[in-house]
């Protein structure tokens, strides 16, 4: 009896350690999720910057007011697109995209590495998970999604954590289902030269071409890109037109023409994970 005692006591001291030791592990996660995610304090983050993340974001993204207005442009693409499955917004950030899917009756839910994002977020209802993204994704049921988008986050990811985020997310949409990506277009000499590196946490800018690139080399097909929020209207040479003549105007073009792009690629039917 000494000795099956004294083995029961041990084993509850190798259970309280074993206790103690995961508690100081969830504090660490916790902390690190609080300051946007563990990895990120060598692209910019850390506990300093997450602090005035909230601030930043208002300063350089925009209001929410000025933020949803131009998500507005994407609602028809969800009526023709959304049926059960939903959509899934990872990097949800402030919640705009899901305040207007909510808005128009459309289910959705999101996740952010932003704790306080997330908190504010549910503080107004709205459908917010903590945590990282790929992990979100790959935890969904297979071919479950109508719908994944993210937007102004592809530009935060290496190469290899893009094409797995790719991956699971067309793990998770149903045949047929739709990714949608919005990331800043360098191919405005403006924002691939200064605008893009106000966010410290930027990797580099994807050219449009690449990025429809590696979506079509995860499978996805009828992929689309689309210029958008331009600060003056395109304009295309004519040939009745003298090109010389119009050069002040492409060079106004190229500086402050299309400061983002979207990528739309689509599960292909009877694909399945």
């Amino acid at each position: 009896m000494t000795l099956l005692s004294h083995a029961v006591e041990e084993l509850g001291r190798l259970v309280r350690d074993t206790q103690d030791r995961l508690q100081s592990v969830e504090a660490e996660l916790r902390s690190l999720q609080a300051s946007g995610g563990g990895s990120h304090h060598v692209d910019g983050w850390g506990p300093r910057f997450a602090a005035i993340y909230a601030d930043f974001t208002e300063h350089f993204r925009g209001s929410t007011a000025e933020v949803s207005a131009k998500l507005e442009g994407y609602l028809p693409d969800v009526h023709r697109l959304v049926r059960q499955g939903g959509v899934v917004d990872v990097g949800c950030g402030r919640g705009e995209w899901l305040a207007l899917l909510r808005g128009a009756g459309v289910a959705a839910q999101g996740v952010d590495a932003n704790a306080a994002f997330v908190a504010a977020g549910r503080a107004r209802g709205l459908n917010m998970e903590l945590g990282d993204a790929l992990g979100y994704l790959e935890a969904l049921p297979p071919d479950s999604i109508d719908m994944v988008t993210a937007f102004h986050v592809i530009e935060h990811l290496a190469t290899e954590d893009l094409l797995a985020l790719l991956e699971a997310a067309r793990g998770a949409l149903r045949p047929g289902g739709c990714l949608l990506l919005e990331t800043p277009n360098p191919t405005n000499l403006v924002m691939a030269a200064c605008d893009f590196y106000n966010d410290p946490t930027h990797r580099s800018p994807l050219p449009p071409a690449l990025t429809e690139y590696l979506v079509s080399t995860q499978g996805f097909g009828n992929v689309e890109v689309r210029p958008l929020h331009p600060k003056t209207s395109p304009l295309v040479p004519t040939g009745d037109q003298d090109t010389r003549a119009q050069l002040p105007e492409l060079v106004a073009q190229t500086l402050f023409g299309p400061q983002d792009y979207a990528v739309l690629g689509y599960k292909l039917p009877g694909e399945t994970r």
